[in-house]
């Protein structure tokens, strides 16, 4: 069916309803003529949305509505009162009566008042000043004492239901602006809105006025049946209360937000409290009073709110209440071993005869200690419940400290305005007890008995295991989780099958640069290793162990401060070439080692307080049983039992362990006893295999590490401080950007340079002939120490600045010489003054320690050992005779000037 032939016909049937229901035409308003506009009531509309289907105008009903206007979509017809959709009515705020008839439709009767009260809006509440007695009490305890009841109204709830959305009680009083919702069901039907007027009475279609102002809620209901009766029969109805009234009240005195306040009727005093923001620091809490007709209607005491859930005073509100809150009357402060410590406000007593309220302070009434105490919620399990102290101010002049003992004399006394109390707790202390801690595997307290000794509490090696070590070792027994290993992305760089080198890298290079091509642009071109192997370096390598899983991205040369031995670099290239999801198992201590041969026993002298250490050998006690060591205790012993992490002890009683790896009969990792060498445990790994190469062996120490990390750091510091001091000199007397420029350049290299890591590595001094186990030195080891030894390599390399970097195959019969002309000669940029020779064993040397003759190269002529590597430095850029000569000019025209300014001065 066409949407305008529907509209047409509902209002049709509208207008026919409208037409047989007249009796309730005496419920419209005055009608009256509106142009140009359309969806209100009156008796004709002119203008461009007028239509020929309207409604019978003597009835007030609508007029001039079009169909397919604006009023078809729900928006109200008259005022924001009725709005009629191809589905029923809508219904906002009605500013006259208003009623539409209709099947499922609401009669509303608004009485002239508006359907929504009035929002008290509110800004946030700051804090609020100390008072003078919370100072005091700070100064006395040193803890700021809140004020009780204050932090009620600090941050009121906001999930809380509004007051005028509660159910009404049946002793409410109703009132002009209440709403009733009369529902009438049976024979007749009705729904309606009816709003109590200003007269105090509702308007009920075909029945007439009743009044209700003034009666409890559950006296309306009786009086409606009798009124519907001598109308209707065979009916049933049901009467509620909707929207009411809303109520002006005054909230004065030292409140935080005084004024007046439009609150809905069924609101109380603690509500409007509430509304204003509750007392100041300076109010009452003990003494607010509501004054009705100018008299004292109820005095609130919010205390007994407060602490017993009595709300007997909070009486309703009437409009035109005042509710007055005075000054707040004497307080007294208590602290420490009390459930509640505050400050708190004691009763007074309320004036002889007055109409008004009491601005000042009343009196306060005998409150005792005990009483005090009460109100703060009693004693702490903690407190010492023996004396109690108190200040006081004596007169206004003076303070005096009193200490009152707890019995029933002490807790009647009476306190005064502005006491400071403070309640004791119990001595720290523990009485006849012994305290054992530290590298054990249960610290605790035990109970002392005369004739106690060590051995009681210390009875076999078992409890010297630590926590930490069982948690340990049990993980050492856990399943490996099962998860998917990322997959390495693929490497798309082409490479020459076979022989790489600089061909090779040139092609990646140059693929770089072409548009489209899927190998980033900073990307890092490795030469000299087929593809499998840059795979394996394009991230970090997941190292998963037994005990522990950890995330360690290996070191690359780069990063590695100094020259990398034969044996790291075979290391590092193994590293690469595992699986990025390889499993590496390691051996490591797993909890720190008893100090059996120091612990010792913290006593307190009783009679002079004094602190006092008795040493005993564990080891003597826990494993010899010696008598002599299993000392007496005394009451309040602490004994501490060490480790050695806790104390650095002698070398010969530390648990070391040291990796073999490379080249040895039985590689692995082994503990190192008391006075063994190093040579010594490389006799019991099996010794060195036939293809071992000691003089690219490899020996690093972690202290070693940390002492070489230090001086990289210090060294680094203070080429910072001096690129700051020169940075600083070149922003000064640059007159082009080449300083700037300069001054970014040092700043990034100083940065790779914090970046760098030492490795730890004690070079051994091995010769290039040097074989077998005899050779290997016999020096004392340390916890963590690691000794590789690579086999022999077959390959020379050739880095730098050179035509062609490359690996090449040893042979004995060349020289250094020799290998640069296999690598293409040094380039038209190469500091040949500068070049150098890495030695397999990491050692480096330089061609200006080499004695060169007039007509003679003995750099060139040096021997080339398996494993070395030989670089080539690029000459560093220079600037420019002209920028020399800028730069020069520069300061003698400064110095010109400074020269000149002197003998102005003079």
């Amino acid at each position: 069916m066409p949407k305008y032939f529907s509209s047409t016909l509902f209002v049709r049937l509208l207008a026919l309803t409208c037409a047989a229901t007249a009796p309730f035409a005496s419920a419209q308003t005055t009608p009256s003529p509106i142009t140009g506009q359309s969806g209100y009531t009156g008796t004709s509309i002119t203008g461009a949305n007028q239509s020929e289907y309207c409604l019978d105008p003597s009835l007030g009903c609508m007029t001039g509505m079009p169909l397919n206007g604006n009023n078809q979509t729900g928006l109200p017809v008259s005022g924001s009162g009725i709005g009629i959709n191809g589905y029923g009515n809508g219904f906002g705020q009605n500013y006259g009566s208003q009623y539409s008839q209709q099947s499922g439709n609401v009669y509303v009767d608004s009485a002239g008042f508006p359907t929504t009260n009035n929002q008290n809006s509110q800004t946030p509440l700051g804090p609020q000043p100390l008072t003078d007695l919370q100072r005091l009490a700070r100064e006395s305890t040193g803890v700021l004492l809140p004020i009780f009841g204050q932090d009620l109204f600090s941050k009121p709830p906001s999930t809380f239901a509004p007051v005028d959305q509660i159910p009404v009680t049946p002793d409410y009083v109703l009132g002009p602006g209440d709403e009733v919702l009369l529902r009438m069901w049976g024979h007749n039907s009705l729904n309606a809105r009816l709003t109590i007027d200003r007269t105090g009475s509702i308007y009920i279609p075909q029945v007439g006025s009743v009044h209700l102002s003034g009666m409890h809620f559950a006296e309306i209901q009786p009086l409606l049946q009798k009124e519907l009766s001598r109308t209707y029969k065979n009916f049933e109805f049901s009467a509620d209360l909707g929207r009411l009234r809303s109520i002006s009240v005054f909230v004065m005195g030292e409140s935080r937000r005084p004024g007046s306040y439009t609150v809905s009727a069924l609101s109380t005093a603690v509500n409007a409290i509430f509304a204003s923001g509750g007392p100041t620091q300076q109010g009452s809490l003990r003494h607010i009073e509501i004054l009705r007709a100018s008299k004292v209607a109820a005095t609130l005491d919010l205390y007994d709110f407060l602490l017993n859930g009595n709300r007997t005073t909070d009486i309703p509100l009437q409009d035109g209440d005042v509710l007055f809150i005075p000054f707040v009357g004497p307080q007294v402060a208590i602290s420490g071993a009390v459930r509640h410590p505050a400050i708190y406000e004691l009763p007074t007593t309320a004036p002889a005869s007055s109409a008004l309220p009491a601005t000042a302070p009343v009196a306060a009434t005998g409150v005792s200690v005990d009483d005090l105490i009460k109100l703060a919620g009693g004693f702490t399990s903690t407190a010492a419940a023996s004396r109690l102290s108190i200040e006081r101010i004596e007169n206004h002049r003076e303070r005096r400290a009193i200490t009152i003992a707890l019995d029933a004399a002490g807790l009647a006394t009476k306190v005064t305005d502005g006491d400071v109390l403070r309640a004791d707790s119990v001595l720290r202390g523990y009485r006849d007890s012994v305290t054992i801690r530290g590298n054990l595997a249960n610290s605790g307290r035990f109970p002392w008995h005369p004739g106690m000794r060590l051995s009681e509490i210390l009875p076999d090696r078992e409890s010297l295991l630590t926590p930490e070590y069982w948690q340990a070792r049990n993980r050492l027994g856990l399943p490996t989780p099962l998860f998917q290993p990322a997959p390495a992305p693929p490497v798309t760089a082409p490479t020459t099958p076979g022989r790489v080198g600089a061909n090779a890298g040139n092609t990646v290079a140059n693929q770089m640069n072409v548009p489209g091509s899927s190998v980033p642009a900073d990307a890092q071109v490795i030469t000299g290793v087929d593809s499998a192997a840059s795979a394996s370096t394009s991230g970090p390598t997941r190292l998963v162990g037994a005990t522990e899983q950890r995330d360690e991205v290996l070191p690359s040369a780069e990063t590695r401060a100094g020259a990398s031995a034969i044996a790291e670099q075979q290391e590092s290239a193994a590293d690469r070439l595992m699986a990025s999801n390889a499993r590496r198992t390691d051996i490591t201590i797993a909890a720190p080692e008893i100090d059996w041969s120091y612990a010792v026993i913290e006593r307190l002298d009783a009679n002079t307080l004094r602190n006092s250490l008795i040493p005993f050998h564990l080891g003597r006690l826990v494993q010899d049983h010696d008598a002599n060591e299993d000392k007496e205790l005394q009451p309040g012993d602490v004994i501490t039992i060490l480790s050695q992490s806790d104390i650095h002890v002698a070398q010969d009683e530390q648990t070391k362990y040291i990796r073999l790896e490379g080249e040895f009969g039985s590689s692995g990792v082994y503990s190192v006893a008391p006075g063994e060498t190093l040579a010594d445990v490389v006799k019991r790994a099996g010794g060195l295999t036939r293809n071992a190469y000691l003089y690219g062996a490899s020996f690093t120490r972690e202290s070693a590490r940390v002492l070489q990390q230090q001086r990289l750091d210090e060294y680094v510091t203070s080429l910072e401080q001096q690129e700051e001091r020169v940075g600083s000199i070149r922003a000064i007397s640059a007159t082009t950007p080449y300083g700037a420029s300069q001054t970014a350049e040092e700043r990034a290299q100083l940065e790779q340079l914090r970046k760098l890591r030492a490795t730890g590595r004690v070079v051994l001094e091995f010769s290039p002939n040097s074989a077998g186990e005899a050779a290997v030195p016999a020096i004392p080891l340390e916890n963590g120490d690691s000794f590789r030894v690579p086999s022999r390599p077959a390959v020379i390399s050739v880095v730098g600045s050179v035509y062609g970097q490359n690996v090449f195959l040893w042979n004995g019969s060349r020289r250094l010489g020799d290998y640069l002309n296999l690598a293409g000669k040094p380039t038209r940029i190469a500091d040949k003054s500068r070049s150098f020779v890495i030695r397999a064993d990491g050692s480096v040397l330089s061609k200006q320690t080499v004695k060169s003759g007039l007509w003679s190269n003995n750099f060139n002529a040096l021997l080339v050992f398996p494993g070395d590597t030989i670089v080539v430095p690029e000459k560093p850029i220079k600037p420019t005779m002209l920028r020399n000569f800028l730069d020069y000019s520069q300061v003698l025209s400064q110095f010109g000037v400074g020269a000149a300014a002197i003998t102005v001065l003079k």
